[in-house]
């Protein structure tokens, strides 16, 4: 018996999604407090990452976090952000980077969730390209992510929010800006492809750079149907080494 396979079986059964969505929907409006705490309140389990757990610093493509694995979308920035004496010695300004308190209108908006000063880090597109994002939970399924996004598209380049096959574009916005973006799946996947893009009319943008923080991702329950046969499943696994024995 290949329990694996009888799992897999019942989890696509019941309705969930072993691979990428292909289609979801993205919603931005103005940060507040209220609206972000308004939102999580409807999320059932949640996993987060608001990157205080982080040392202050560049970080390699592919770094790791709760909510999955980041890199730059490319490009090499050159910007205030780069040369204004940040990591002096190390940023060359083509990766990504954690850094905290206030950097050209970037900041972290988890002190203002948790009402603590010392929360102030985030993570910035370090005038790159942009940021891109593999959203995964070890295996968990979830079907919305739930994020700020500051800085964003204030010195001349629109940025692109692209999750599946939608996107979600704005320009001209201020200095500072702070928006809550949240992306809602049309079904519960396990991994999810996120991009944050600048652009301009000649193609890719740099040095317009943004932050991501505070994070948090909508875990999708298993069915009680998956639960029972789980439960079985453990029950057949005692039979079989009682029959061994």
């Amino acid at each position: 018996m290949k329990i694996s396979g009888i799992l897999s079986t019942a989890v696509l059964a019941a309705g969930l999604s072993a691979g990428s969505a292909q289609a979801a929907s993205i919603d931005v409006s103005n940060f507040s407090v209220a609206d972000y705490n308004t939102i999580i309140s409807t999320f059932s389990s949640v996993v987060s990452e608001d990157f205080e757990g982080f040392s202050e610093g560049n970080q390699d493509d592919g770094f790791s976090t709760a909510v999955g694995t980041f890199a730059t979308v490319g490009g090499v920035g050159s910007g205030g952000t780069v040369t204004g004496g940040s990591f002096p010695g190390v940023n060359d300004g083509s990766k990504l980077a954690i850094r905290d308190g206030n950097v050209y209108g970037r900041q972290s908006t988890t002190a203002a969730l948790t009402g603590n000063a010392q929360n102030d880090k985030f993570l910035d597109s370090n005038d790159t390209y942009g940021i891109s994002w593999q959203a995964s939970l070890g295996g968990s399924m979830f079907d919305q992510i739930l994020l700020t996004l500051t800085d964003a598209a204030d010195v001349g380049a629109t940025i692109r929010i692209m999750a599946g096959s939608t996107d979600y574009s704005m320009s001209n916005l201020s200095n500072g800006n702070t928006q809550i973006v949240l992306i809602t799946f049309d079904q519960a996947v396990s991994d999810a492809s996120i991009l944050f893009e600048n652009f301009d009319k000649n193609g890719y943008r740099r040095n317009d750079g943004f932050s991501l923080d505070d994070i948090a991702i909508s875990v999708v329950p298993l069915p009680a149907s998956v639960l029972m046969l789980l439960a079985g499943l453990g029950g057949l696994g005692a039979v079989r080494k009682f029959r061994k024995a």
